[in-house]
């Protein structure tokens, strides 16, 4: 029998690395959309693409909003479609920089387990900002037809009630 896990938001990421690698490599993630780039990332991708940051940013990435954070994405290959395969993504060879992916790819695959609670998890240590009540909103309207894990909640990221009822009323704007 499957022993199911608990991934919370305060999950160390050594551990949810390491449930990252049950990642099949199918590519079906990089088929569709990117990973998203965290700015720690681009160091070790520009190095081992031989670039310099600003290269591979201008070469590889596109920029990007989810939940008021601004973050960069791996460009696609779209051919006319609303969505497109990773630009880092050769169809026979799998993920061209797999050894030096970004966190988001060796965490968040959606055929994993624990796809869905990794992407939160994700998500919520690198796009949802507490401090930034826009963003708090926006997770909010997301958890209207989501589930999320421990700490996800918005009593969870946002302790005072008075101040979360102000952000979700629009009385905190900044």
């Amino acid at each position: 029998m499957e022993q199911k896990i608990a991934i919370t938001k305060d999950t160390p990421i050594e551990t949810v690395k390491k449930y990252g690698e049950e990642c099949s490599r199918c590519n079906s993630c990089c088929k569709y959309d990117t990973g998203i780039v965290l700015e720690e990332d681009i160091p070790r991708i520009a190095k081992h693409l031989k670039l310099s940051e600003k290269q591979f940013k201008e070469k590889y990435l596109v920029e990007h909003e989810k939940f008021n954070t601004k973050c960069f994405k791996l460009k696609q290959e779209k051919n006319g479609k609303p969505y497109g395969k990773c630009i880092f993504l050769d169809e026979q060879k799998g993920c061209k920089i797999h050894t030096v992916k970004p966190l988001h790819c060796n965490v968040c695959s959606a055929k994993s387990t624990h796809g869905e609670a990794l992407s939160h998890w994700f998500t919520l240590n690198y796009l949802v900002n507490t401090d930034d009540p826009e963003s708090v909103r926006q997770w909010a309207s997301f958890l209207k037809d989501h589930p999320t894990i421990m700490g996800g909640r918005l009593h969870e990221l946002i302790k005072n009630k008075e101040k979360l009822k102000k952000i979700l009323s629009f009385e905190i704007l900044k």
